[in-house]
């Protein structure tokens, strides 16, 4: 033995270069002519494969090619500017014309027709790498199954792809790379030689992995891109300058210096005579005298090793068995009896004393198909044959508390016998129960537990078939909560969801447990009654959600008192499927927001009617004004003290090209309900201050009266809007006059009241519309400066013949005068009524009476007559 080892010390000779002895760069060919010399040499590489090309611990680009182009560069006087970057980008910078020179390159037909390649200086065995725990893979032909990684633009790619392998997990350099293999992303890779020993190594994860013979040795070239011979001479002239001294030096301060000094032929067959003559008289006499006590030693030794080593493998399976996090236990096909577990087992299951034999498998499941005895041998057969098995189990602890848990088991040989089954088992009750919980918000609303639009869907699918069949009826309810946004902007978020969950539990108290309350969002409920006699039976349980709703909530420490609106659809009348009813359901609840709120109403073909025609005139609104289909009528506003024409009421009219003249109502409410009379308002004001201008121009000065939406009102950008009709116009504030409705007062939010202000402070005057039908608050009339009250024409038209309509009318005159302001009457339309209002000491009027609304040419020729309206008034 120490003859051998001696011969191998001394055969050793130097460590193979990483090239041939050679130079690898042949030199410039002599009857070439000298070519102008660059001022830059730019050198693409790779800066992920050591020892070539690499970044150290600090990030700084090292390795042999580096320090070999940096002599090149003292030989010749050329700079080089080295592009150490990823292998996919030093291709694209060759390929682009950003790099004159690439290095560490291989060679193949593909790339010959892009590069002119230099003689070989290296060459690198590139096999597959797998993970350890991995077998079968041998070759390429064993790669058809698998993905593999590679990094990016990389030979390996080309070569696998010619080999038909398509399957790759991409990456941009192989320091990269194995940072995935040893996270198991990637298990089956690519990778030179001397690359995934260094990063290995570096990670120290080199025992992870296993490698098989090479698929190719790969052969390192710098190049030129083709034809560029110039370049090429020049290149190859440097590196033949580099003598094969310096060129070693390099290669050793990156590779490492074998042990050197050879030993001749015979000088080792000499020692080895000399060596083997020694050994021989030592055995000898060693052997004679220490033979048969060694012999007993040895033998004793060996004896006391075994027993050490098995015993200490036995504590190390038993540590491990005992310690692991998952129960263990071996079962016997035989006998059906548990023969050893390990201490997690008896934690999982409380098994406690209770002997292993007396444990059956029917006192550890739950009993409850299919998780019964039957079951479980049923599973047992599977794995016995010879087939692993993985499924969940609902389990039983001893002390009858369930739990869910996953089981392997597949059949072993135990102690020499293989009638045995290893069975590991895992706890998996949170993850079943994060899974129900999954399961239950797929079909459930999460923030009040209600199901959501899926379910009910599903379930009126149900209800509709039974409904068929035994011919009753099914309601579905949409409900909404009525301003339920003004509960979250004044009170917050959290309040509003309280205040939901509180009506959701309401809602469900108020049917029957038959009936389905679901959430469609936001403040909206589905509700799906079923099994319903009659439309009576509707009704009334319709009617019980309005009285439930009626008493307040205690929510975070207030009372709210919130209504509801609800629309109903009837099955089979009103639709026979989910989407259908729903549909006409919601169309019925808009229509009960319309008519007030806090109420509901049915679905009827009438109303779908409307609301087909109130889609078709929301749409033609969109082009009125882009086919100026809009037109301004005035109204004249006349004195009741001097009965002239003072002033005229701006009124919107659509002229439809095939329906005509559209009056008001039947557009205005939709051109709100979609927020197109924003834009509508800003052209109406526009023009009737440029109408007003040009009435003033004519020497008369009328004021004009225009009549903003609420949506106008509590728009940021109102003020704006006012001042440019006015600018373009040219119009003096003081004729301009904005009609304002009670009800927008009510609407009292900051931004309402300082578009009021900054209106005032222009001199624009306001008026308070229909004033006598809302809830006024007369706080902000004076606060605001309000110019006019307008009394509503329902009180004007009646002022003759009702007697509280008098008294109405006659305090609205006389609070107005108490407050400084105008006393305006609409809708006068007779004789008799314009007597009262003078008698009452009106200030203006205005109705069909004084003038209908016309163009504005017949207000101003009302304006010019001396006293039109003296003898009347």
């Amino acid at each position: 033995m120490l003859a051998v080892l001696l011969l191998a010390m001394l055969a050793g000779g130097p460590a193979a270069a990483i090239g041939p002895t050679q130079p690898a760069f042949p030199a410039p060919a002599a009857a070439q002519d000298a070519a102008p010399r660059p001022a830059l040499i730019r050198v693409a590489l790779d800066d992920n494969y050591p020892p070539y090309s690499f970044r150290d611990g600090y990030g700084a680009h090292v390795g042999i090619v580096k320090d070999l182009w940096a002599l090149w560069s003292q030989k010749t006087g050329v700079p080089v500017h080295m592009l150490a970057t990823d292998w996919g980008l030093a291709r694209q910078a060759m390929d682009k014309g950003d790099a004159d020179v690439i290095e560490t390159i291989f060679r193949n037909a593909a790339r010959e027709l892009l590069y002119d390649f230099s003689q070989p200086y290296a060459k690198v065995d590139v096999p597959i790498w797998f993970s350890a725990d991995l077998s079968g893979i041998t070759g390429v032909d064993s790669l058809r199954a698998f993905t593999v990684g590679v990094k990016d633009r990389d030979f390996c790619v080309e070569w696998l792809t010619e080999q038909g392998i398509t399957a790759f997990q991409h990456y941009s350099g192989f320091e990269t790379m194995i940072e995935a293999a040893a996270r198991q992303e990637t298990r089956v890779f690519c990778m030179d030689d001397p690359s995934a020993n260094y990063y290995m190594t570096k990670r120290g994860v080199q025992g992870r992995f296993r490698y098989t013979d090479p698929l190719y040795t790969g052969e390192l070239h710098w190049a030129v891109r083709k034809g560029d011979a110039a370049l090429y001479r020049l290149v190859a002239d440097g590196f033949a300058r580099i003598t094969p001294a310096e060129r070693k030096e390099i290669e050793d301060r990156w590779l490492g210096r074998s042990i050197a000094g050879a030993v001749s032929p015979q000088l080792i067959d000499l020692l080895v005579k000399l060596l083997a003559g020694l050994l021989v008289l030592g055995i000898g006499a060693l052997v004679w005298g220490l033979l048969l006590r060694r012999q007993v030693e040895s033998k004793t030794e060996s004896l006391r090793t075994a027993v050490a080593a098995l015993t200490a493998s036995e504590e190390r399976v038993r540590t491990i068995f005992d310690n692991v996090t998952d129960a263990i236990f071996i079962h016997d096909l035989d006998s059906g009896n548990i023969q050893e577990v390990n201490r997690r087992m008896v934690e999982m299951y409380g098994i406690g004393d209770t002997p292993l034999p007396a444990i059956k498998i029917d006192m550890i499941s739950s009993g409850v198909p299919p998780y019964t005895r039957n079951d479980a041998a049923a599973w047992i057969r599977k794995a016995s044959a010879g087939t692993p098995q993985l499924f969940e189990w609902h389990a039983r602890k001893l002390d009858g508390t369930l739990f869910w848990v996953e089981v392997s088991m597949r059949r072993a040989a135990v102690d020499g016998n293989d009638r045995r089954l290893l069975v590991v088992v895992r706890d998996i009750t949170e993850r079943k129960a994060a899974q129900e919980r999954m399961e239950f918000l797929s079909y459930h609303d999460a923030l009040t537990l209600l199901p959501n639009r899926l379910l009910v869907q599903d379930r009126a699918g149900q209800a509709l078939a039974r409904a068929e069949r035994n011919g009753r009826l099914v309601a579905l309810v949409a409900c909404g909560l009525d301003r339920f946004k003004t509960v979250n902007d004044s009170l917050g978020h959290a309040v509003g969801d309280a205040l939901l969950r509180a009506v959701a539990d309401r809602l469900k108290a108020a049917v029957r447990d038959t009936d389905t309350v679901s959430r469609g969002g936001g403040d909206e409920f589905i509700l799906l009654l079923s099994g319903l006699p009659d439309a009576d039976a509707v009704v009334e349980a319709v009617a019980s959600l309005h009285e439930a709703m009626a008493e307040p909530f205690q929510v975070a420490g207030q009372e709210l008192t919130v209504t509801l609106s609800s629309g109903v659809a009837l099955a089979p009348a009103d639709g026979s499927d989910f989407a259908t009813l729903l549909k006409n359901a919601d169309t019925a609840l808009h229509h009960a927001k319309v008519s007030g709120r806090d109420t509901h109403r049915f679905y009827a073909e009438a109303m779908n009617a409307e609301a087909v025609a109130h889609l078709s005139t929301r749409s033609s609104l969109r082009r009125a004004l882009e086919r100026q289909e809009f037109l301004v009528h005035y109204q004249p506003q006349v004195s009741l003290e001097t009965g002239a024409v003072i002033g005229a009421e701006a009124l919107l009219r659509w002229n439809h090209p095939d329906k005509g003249m559209i009056p008001p109502g039947a557009f205005i409410p939709i051109a709100e309900d979609s927020g197109l009379i924003v834009p509508i308002g800003a052209w109406v004001l526009a023009e009737a201050c440029r109408q007003a201008a040009r009435w003033r121009s004519q020497g008369l000065s009328l004021s004009v009266a225009v009549n903003l939406s609420a949506l106008q009102l509590q728009r940021n950008d109102l003020v704006r809007t006012v001042t440019q009709a006015l600018a373009d116009s040219g119009l003096d504030p003081l004729l301009l006059e904005l009609e304002l409705t009670e009800s927008m007062l009510i609407q009292n939010t900051e931004l309402v009241i300082d578009n009021l202000r900054r209106i005032k402070a222009m001199g624009i005057q306001v008026s308070i519309d229909d004033f006598g039908t809302g809830y006024s608050n007369l706080s902000y009339i004076g606060r605001l400066a309000v110019d006019k009250l307008k009394i509503d024409r329902s009180f004007v038209a009646d002022l003759t013949r009702n007697h509280d309509s008098a008294k109405i009318t006659a305090a609205v005159i006389q609070m107005a005068h108490s407050l400084n302001l105008t006393a305006v009457a609409e809708g006068v339309e007779d004789a008799e009524t314009l007597e009262a209002l003078r008698l009452l000491r009106c200030d203006v009027a205005q109705g069909y009476f004084l003038g209908r609304p016309g163009p504005a040419e017949a207000v101003e020729r009302a304006a010019r007559q001396v006293n039109p309206f003296k003898a009347r008034v």
